[in-house]
């Protein structure tokens, strides 16, 4: 059986979108700890999200950490060890692209370009796949979302 990974880049990024729209947010109990992040989508979408996250400062991104409630971190691998980076506030609100329930990851008006305009809205799958849509908070770019998977990592 494949890989929830390998099931939803079987998916149009249409599909995708579609899928978000009936899931539900996560409780900040469920999202604690690490997730690995895998790009999803079609086949154009996975080619070319690694370089554009690292061009926008997030060369050698694996995923995030959920910590306490409310906040959470990026984790980047550089120079062979794990980093965190780019902290987030993580918060139950209103999707950007919906208007229904997501739990919003934000980076804040003091962080780098384009990180100040991004968030990340994460909906739930199952208790250890959470299926998230980036989105860049700009007039006209909102309702596009660029889908990721996070899986949660067992220690």
């Amino acid at each position: 059986m494949p890989d929830m990974s390998s099931r939803l880049s079987e998916l149009s990024l249409g599909s995708l979108q579609t899928l978000f729209e009936t899931l539900h947010p996560p409780s900040f109990a469920l999202c604690h700890g690490n997730f690995r992040a895998d790009f999803i989508g079609p086949a154009w979408l996975r080619m070319t999200a690694p370089p554009a996250i690292a061009a926008s400062g997030l060369r050698g991104w694996r995923g995030k950490c959920f910590l306490e409630a409310g906040q959470a971190v990026n984790r980047v691998m550089r120079g062979g060890r794990e980093e965190q980076v780019l902290p987030m506030t993580a918060a139950i609100r209103p999707s950007l692209r919906d208007d229904t329930p997501v739990l919003a990851l934000t980076y804040g008006a003091s962080s780098p370009l384009p990180w100040r305009f991004v968030c990340d809205e994460v909906r739930q799958l199952d208790e250890d796949h959470l299926l998230a849509m980036t989105v860049i908070d700009l007039p006209g770019l909102r309702r596009l979302g660029f889908p990721f998977l996070l899986t949660r990592e067992r220690p």
